[in-house]
């Protein structure tokens, strides 16, 4: 159909109507498609039919080669001894050349004899040639040492230090024909020089011409030629014709240079141009050009009154694939190995849901308010001795208590007190000249210097009961600074408690364990009536203990801490934390071990790479300093804090691994208290150092996943974006710095929330993520809520959306950048290539040489 259709229209282009032209315009088009995929397709077996070809090629020399050695290996002696009497093949052609070189050597003996007799006899140097000043350039001894032995003489594709010849290639203008020419040149020659002689020997107007790179870069005409060429770059140039200049001025151009006011704008109008406001006709009856703000502009230029439109809109497609080089499989499921291993060290340390089995148990029988009220609601001295007496006693000094039915608790339960000096008027500090000796002042926070050293009363009651009916042999009425008492230092509401002070200790095992609930109680009473809490000199209080928990294999430390401020405030806080004093008593030592060993071998490995990486970059550069320009990159920064968090875990491990056994740790806590926190929170540090291991392990997993185009678009999106944000985030950290002093001092004087710096700064972070509860938002503060509604709108509106601009534009740069998804479709060079390693890919390239692409001619 679609041929007949063509016959018609070839015999009467005007008999077809429009249906038939259509129809033939898809059938032309059908065909071109068809014959395009058949070309495609010729060029696929024409490429596949030149590697065999090669392929052959080199098989039949190898074997012409074998079938050489194998005839003269297998020829009878007498042909040897034939050979052998004339000589080999080797020897008659160097007899040949010897001879022809002799002739050659004679005649132009003989020529420049009579040359000389004819002509005079011209003078020549100690090396034999005729000097021509005006012509050669003659090199100095330091240039000839610089050269070396075996570069006395050097061609244009110099691999030395000295350059001294350079190659110019003429190439005529609006024509394919190329002339060449080599140049000796000295140290001091330059660009123009070169230019000039160049030019003068071809004719040539200098001014009209210029010398390229062989990359097509303009070479200054300042710059000294020796200095023009990279390392390993060949000194070639080309002559080649400038670029003509266009001096015609378009009719908007000429209007933009026009005079905008004054005489002389007014000369360019004609008095009915000035009345109307028109163009006037100009030179010659022309009319004046309008100025390019009041002509239609291209789309191009009014693209670029957009900052960043015009280059958006004609970026091309730079084949982004350099990365996929050094991204390996092997580097791939190396840091998977080491995220797996890191994750299942982590489980085998803290078992997912035990340790919030254990810190719920413990924390919900001391703070639901089951035997007294609720724990966060203690504002006062009495409602703490109430939690002592219903709370703590009923718990830990009770035998059928929760506490006590599914742990195990161990050593001594430890009250603690920090008490500051009695108030007095020395303590007081005001402005000069006012008088404070009636007016008695309390120290604000405890230390050494403000601690409470006697208690007289106190004194005179532990005298007779220290190590009776389950209480120790500490002294009650003594302060013990933090070393002595083993208690670890924990963060409070206002100050950090360094576990100094006066201490109650009562045995956790003590039979009858009435008895020691009995004299808790008793004591507890003395000590209300003598006001052993009382805002005035107490600053805090503390409770610890530890249990053991058979069930799950796992110690937990309690603390239960009460902060009071000069003012009569309380302010409860908790810490609850699970460990183990000793690894290898619980069945892990053989899985951590392994573990362990595993993942140095992989960082070995993974530095192996690291350096392979460097060495690659040092190659691709022709550079030496890009090999250590590579050790500062963020990647490899990366796997340096890898391998430092690895071995201070691993360190923190070996530590436990050492220490003391389980059993050990709980007789020493017999014969008197032990603090465990310090070891408790070593031991979540310990776990919070494998997540962090785990978190650059899955960074840097990513980072090779960029083998998948999506993956890679994403990556480069988020790294570009993010050093966008970078450069600008001083500024933005200014700006929420200056919204957290507003916020502190707004509502420090009424909210929790903003009593510190630290506390309203993570406040201010919750609040920019868009957590109002924080804000705590009362009628009557107008101050407060507007920072807060600024702070509101810095996070979401500026912050946000300024991120997500630069996210998005950078996708679609980075999309445009890559390419289509056809470039990433691998073959099996590049699988074979991503997968093996050396030696085993060359070996596979070896065996099937057909797979290799062919690289393109440079010419």
């Amino acid at each position: 159909m679609a041929t007949k259709l063509h016959k018609e229209f070839l015999s009467d282009p005007a008999g077809l109507d429009l249906p038939a032209l259509r129809q033939l315009l898809r059938s032309i088009q059908a065909e071109r498609q068809h014959r395009a995929e058949k070309v495609e397709v010729l060029e696929d077996r024409l490429q596949a039919s030149n590697h065999e070809l090669a392929f052959r090629q080199h098989e039949a020399d190898v074997s012409r080669a074998d079938l050489y050695r194998l005839q003269r290996a297998d020829r009878p002696s007498w042909m040897t001894k034939v050979t052998d009497l004339l000589g080999s093949e080797e020897s008659r052609v160097e007899a040949y050349e010897k001879q022809t070189a002799e002739a050659r050597n004679s005649l132009e003996h003989f020529l420049r004899l009579e040359l000389t007799q004819v002509f005079g006899r011209r003078t020549r140097d100690e090396r034999g040639f005729v000097p021509h000043d005006d012509e050669m350039i003659q090199k100095s001894e330091a240039e000839i040492l610089r050269e070396g032995p075996g570069l006395r003489i050097q061609s244009y594709r110099t691999s030395g230090t000295l350059r001294d010849t350079v190659l110019v290639t003429y190439v005529a203008p609006y024509s394919e024909q190329k002339r060449h020419i080599s140049y000796r040149v000295a140290e001091d020659t330059t660009v123009k020089t070169l230019k000039e002689d160049v030019c003068t020997y071809w004719g040539l107007n200098e001014v009209e011409f210029v010398l390229k790179l062989a990359n097509n870069s303009k070479a200054h005409d300042s710059l000294k030629v020796m200095e023009a060429f990279r390392a390993h770059e060949e000194s070639h140039l080309m002559l080649v014709y400038k670029t003509p200049k266009n001096i015609s001025i378009m009719s908007f151009e000429h209007g933009d240079i026009l005079p905008r006011s004054g005489r002389k704008r007014l000369k360019t109008l004609t008095p009915g141009a000035i009345s109307a406001g028109g163009p006037s006709p100009g030179p010659r009856g022309a009319d004046v050009p309008l100025r390019r703000s009041e002509a239609n502009k291209s789309l191009a230029e009014e693209m670029l009154l957009l900052p960043g439109l015009f280059k958006f809109m004609t970026q091309r497609d730079r084949n982004a694939k350099k990365h996929l080089e050094r991204l390996k499989l092997r580097r791939l499921c190396a840091y998977l190995t080491m995220a797996l291993l890191t994750a299942f060290t982590i489980g085998l340390i803290r078992p997912p849901g035990v340790g919030y089995e254990c810190v719920t148990g413990i924390s919900e029988a001391f703070t639901g308010g089951v035997h007294s009220g609720p724990f966060d609601a203690i504002g006062s001295p009495e409602e703490i001795y109430s939690w002592l007496e219903d709370t703590v006693s009923a718990q830990v000094f009770t035998e059928d208590s929760m506490l006590r039915e599914y742990n195990y608790l161990v050593g001594y339960l430890q009250v603690l007190t920090q008490r500051v000096a009695e108030p007095s008027s020395s303590t007081c500090y005001g402005p000069e000249g006012l008088n404070f000796s009636s007016l008695p002042c309390v120290h604000s926070s405890f230390h050494y210097d403000t601690a409470e050293t006697s208690q007289p009363q106190i004194q005179q009651y532990f005298e007779d009961k220290v190590g009776k009916d389950g209480r120790s042999m500490s002294k009650p009425w003594e302060h013990q600074p933090g070393v002595t008492s083993g208690a670890g230092s924990a963060s409070g509401a206002f100050d950090a408690n360094d576990g100094a002070g006066q201490s109650l200790e009562y045995q956790l095992q003590y039979v009858p364990l009435s008895t020691v609930r009995n004299a808790f109680l008793e004591d507890l009473r003395f000590l209300r009536s003598v006001g052993w809490l009382s805002s005035s000199q107490t600053r805090a209080l503390h409770v610890s203990f530890v249990a053991y928990n058979a069930n799950y294999l796992t110690w937990i430390w309690s603390r239960y801490s009460f902060d009071l401020s000069a003012f009569g405030t309380v302010h409860p806080l908790q810490h609850v934390v699970p460990f183990r004093p000793h690894l290898a008593e619980y069945g892990l030592d053989g899985e951590l071990v392994v573990s362990d060993w595993a993942r140095s071998c992989l960082l070995l490995f993974i530095f192996f790479e690291v350096y392979r990486d460097a060495r690659h970059a040092q190659k691709d550069q022709g550079d030496a300093w890009k090999r250590w320009k590579h050790f500062r990159g963020l990647q490899v920064l990366m796997d340096l804090s890898l391998t430092v968090i690895f071995l201070v875990s691993l360190g923190y491990r070996i530590s436990y691994y050492t220490s003391e056994p389980s059993v050990s740790y709980a007789v020493s806590h017999v014969y008197n208290f032990r603090d465990a926190g310090q070891v408790a929170e070593s031991y979540g540090v310990q776990v919070c150092l494998e997540a962090v291991l785990l978190a650059l392990c899955l960074y840097r997993f990513v980072y090779f996943l960029r083998v998948s185009r999506h993956v890679f678009l994403i990556w480069r999106s988020v790294a570009r974006s993010a050093y966008r944000l970078a450069r600008i985030s001083l500024v933005l950290l200014l700006l929420w710095l200056g919204f957290v002093v507003l916020s502190l001092s707004v509502g420090s004087r009424f909210h929790n929330c903003n009593r510190t710096l630290g506390f309203t700064m993570s406040c201010s972070l919750l609040m920019m993520s868009g957590d109002v509860r924080v804000a705590q938002l009362e009628p009557g503060e107008s101050f407060r809520v507007v920072s807060v509604l600024l702070l509101f709108c810095f996070g979401k509106l500026v912050l946000a959306n300024v991120w997500l601009a630069m996210l998005m534009q950078e996708y679609h740069t980075a999309r445009v950048e890559a390419g289509s998804s056809s470039a990433y479709k691998w073959r099996e060079y590049d699988w074979v290539r991503w997968i093996l390693f050396w030696p085993f890919d060359r070996l596979y390239l070896k065996l099937r040489p057909s797979i290799t692409p062919v690289k393109p001619f440079e010419g």
